[in-house]
């Protein structure tokens, strides 16, 4: 059981730019919003999933694309949002939505100064490798802003797949 479970979780910014149907063309970058996780996720069943960042290999192949091919699945466990979440600035976090085919779910948002990952402390430093301070890999479910799981891979995707989320709901 992770250190995590039951506590809540930080209240911190995340940006992303809401989906339109303009955004489809690649020639429209659309608008960064934020929201605070306190006052979005109270009352709400959420998954969190954290990538190192996005168009990267693994995040890309393996880790992202089953929690979008499972959203209907997640929704009808109760999960109200599905938020994929890297360092990654907002207009990146967009195209890269975009590519995988993603349009309003998951929604794809920027952990701002990976506050939300360093309050969990769940980061990786790929500074050496010239990315600086990253999220981690992992993937949480929050419910009415408790956690009610929390699996984070140093590697390969075990704890943090869709497939473990699922099984957690």
């Amino acid at each position: 059981m992770s250190s995590l479970q039951g506590s809540t979780i930080p209240n911190t910014t995340f940006v992303y730019i809401p989906y339109s149907p303009e955004l489809a063309d690649k020639k429209t970058s659309g608008s960064p919003t934020s929201f605070q996780t306190h006052d979005r996720w109270k009352g709400k069943k959420v998954v969190i999933v954290a990538v190192p960042g996005a168009f990267t290999p693994t995040c890309t192949s393996k880790h992202v694309p089953p929690f979008i091919e499972k959203l209907d699945e997640l929704k009808s466990k109760g999960v109200d949002e599905l938020v994929v979440i890297s360092a990654n600035d907002p207009f990146v976090q967009s195209a890269w939505g975009m590519s995988l085919g993603a349009k309003e779910a998951p929604i794809f948002a920027q952990d701002l100064n990976v506050e939300f990952s360093k309050q969990i402390d769940a980061t990786l430093d790929l500074t050496q490798k010239g990315m600086g301070l990253r999220t981690g890999r992992y993937a949480m479910i929050v419910n009415d802003l408790k956690v009610d799981y929390f699996g984070r891979d140093p590697n390969e995707v075990q704890l943090s797949s869709a497939e473990t989320v699922l099984s957690k709901l």
